[in-house]
């Protein structure tokens, strides 16, 4: 028995208090750790992952958080507000964060090795500029005969991937064709090329093609 003036023991936390402190404990540690990942996506480099090009380092780490994402939703350990935040930072990690390439300051001009004329796509020269790279290519068309037949579908790749030695992450920004007796175009990518790097590697469609870069740029 108990006095009427004595205070009633308090009661111990009910288990599902317990499980809802350490289930929201789990939940910062989970958002905090997609933080982390949101901030890896924005620095990857976009070196392809297949020959094809259909997919980068970049592209794949974006796959990979979101999937990370999903999980924990499946788990409930992420609220519709977290959901909206999480795209929305994703969105703005995954879009263009530099300026737009102006290409006003050239600073120097990387010659790719001479190339046999066979068909096909070949690069040309790289343009550097204080604030971003113009790749120059030439697309050369099928000569001879049935030629005329086979250059209807002959065209370029749709896509240029740039990448260096030094894990910079390039973002393309266009580029275009002018037709003739061969396809000579160009590709822009930013931002520009960092004086510690000393190979540029470029990737369109099944052409891989590298550039030394050596002297003072």
């Amino acid at each position: 028995m108990t006095d009427a003036g004595d205070q009633p023991a308090e009661e111990p936390a009910a288990p599902e208090d317990t499980v809802a402190g350490y289930r929201e404990k789990l939940r910062r540690r989970a958002l905090g750790v997609l933080r982390d990942n949101l901030t890896r996506v924005e620095s990857t480099p976009r070196r392809p992952l297949d020959p094809g090009l259909v997919r980068t380092e970049a592209d794949q780490a974006v796959v990979n958080v979101t999937v990370a994402f999903e999980t924990l939703a499946a788990l409930d350990l992420v609220s519709e507000g977290d959901r909206d935040q999480f795209f929305e930072r994703l969105r703005e990690i995954t879009s263009t964060t530099y300026a737009p390439f102006e290409g006003t300051q050239l600073r120097h001009v990387v010659t790719a090795p001479a190339h046999p004329e066979a068909p096909g796509l070949h690069l040309l020269a790289a343009e550097l500029y204080d604030d971003g790279v113009l790749l120059r290519w030439i697309f050369v068309a099928p000569r001879g005969r049935g030629a005329a037949a086979e250059r209807a579908g002959h065209r370029p790749p749709e896509s240029f991937t740039l990448w260096d030695d030094v894990g910079t992450a390039y973002t393309p920004q266009g580029g275009g064709w002018l037709a003739g007796e061969h396809l000579r175009g160009d590709t822009a990518f930013v931002p520009a090329v960092p004086a510690e790097a000393r190979k540029l590697s470029v990737g369109a469609g099944p052409f891989r093609f590298e550039l030394e870069l050596t002297g003072e740029r």
